[in-house]
């Protein structure tokens, strides 16, 4: 566990949650203005945010932490909770670790939930939210607008139940398979022209080190929560970014979330798909630096 101190020093450390999870994180730049938050997708570690730290970490504090089982964070033991409302504590552990008062919290795809369900928890201690890709909940239900999209995923976590080895193998196999991003940007889940084979196969390769079966107990906990009920009452300024090609989360869904939280600017990417943080990321950190500008 890493005090405020050596945290500072380091730049990196743990912080250990109330049931025993050693959470990683890193701390880049520094400035006396509210710190940058980033709450990562499922699956995903911190790299997707290296640009917007990069671009950032020059003049406030950018913080990037793992969730538990993802990383270099711990990974739980049988019977702990894997569930949004529990990352959103962890997020809380972080936060409270570093004594970060008032910071934006950023989400991309399943992070916006874990801002959105952090803010149920504590909203005097958050200055704003930036959603990037993302929806207030049950993703499962809308994926690439399909209507029995919710019971190709239950198929998928059944069949993960179990088989988890089966599973395990068969996702490493694909992840890995040479032409899996030629495969991707023919079925245009990515935008090809913007995205580098490198930013995929840094998702791949950690979607393999946590393993099929787990990623899969994420999937459950995204697609069983919503926070829906908490979107009239935010009451901070809220930034939605918006893909155009998105089929994970439809940019129907931000425009939802737009309409509904009182204080909020959706911002549009043009011809990006789910993997925009890292196909346009210029255009997420303008959109950013304006917003932050207003606070």
């Amino acid at each position: 566990m890493c005090s405020q101190a050596s945290a500072t020093s380091a730049q990196q450390g743990f912080f250990r949650t109330d049931d025993g999870i050693d959470l990683f994180f890193r701390v880049l730049g520094e400035g006396d203005q509210p710190a940058l938050v980033c709450s990562n997708g499922v699956g995903v570690s911190t790299f997707f945010w290296e640009y917007l730290a990069q671009h950032f970490s020059g003049h406030r504090q950018v913080v990037l932490w793992d969730y538990r089982g993802h990383g270099r964070s711990a990974t739980p033991g049988p019977g702990k909770r894997l569930d949004i409302p529990r990352s959103a504590r962890d997020l809380g552990t972080i936060i409270n670790g570093l004594q970060l008062d008032k910071p934006i919290l950023l989400g991309h795809s399943m992070g916006t939930q874990v801002i959105l369900e952090r803010y149920r928890q504590d909203p005097d201690n958050i200055g704003a939210l930036v959603s990037i890709l993302g929806t207030s909940g049950h993703p499962l239900d809308t994926f690439n607008d399909l209507r029995f999209s919710s019971t190709i995923f239950d198929l998928m976590l059944h069949f993960s139940e179990r088989f988890p080895r089966a599973i395990d193998t068969l996702g490493k196999f694909l992840v890995s398979a040479p032409g899996s991003f030629s495969v991707a940007r023919a079925m245009k889940m990515i935008d090809g022209n913007r995205l580098s084979p490198h930013d995929l196969s840094q998702y791949q390769r950690h979607l393999a080190h946590i393993g099929f079966p787990f990623f899969f107990e994420m999937v459950r906990a995204i697609g069983e929560h919503t926070a829906a009920d908490l979107l009239e009452h935010i009451q901070v300024p809220t930034l939605i970014i918006a893909a155009e090609r998105d089929a994970f989360t439809p940019p129907h869904l931000s425009e939802k979330m737009a309409n509904t939280i009182p204080k909020s600017t959706l911002v549009w990417l043009h011809e990006a798909s789910h993997a925009g943080i890292v196909e346009q990321p210029e255009r997420i950190n303008q959109a950013v630096e304006d917003f932050l500008t207003k606070l």
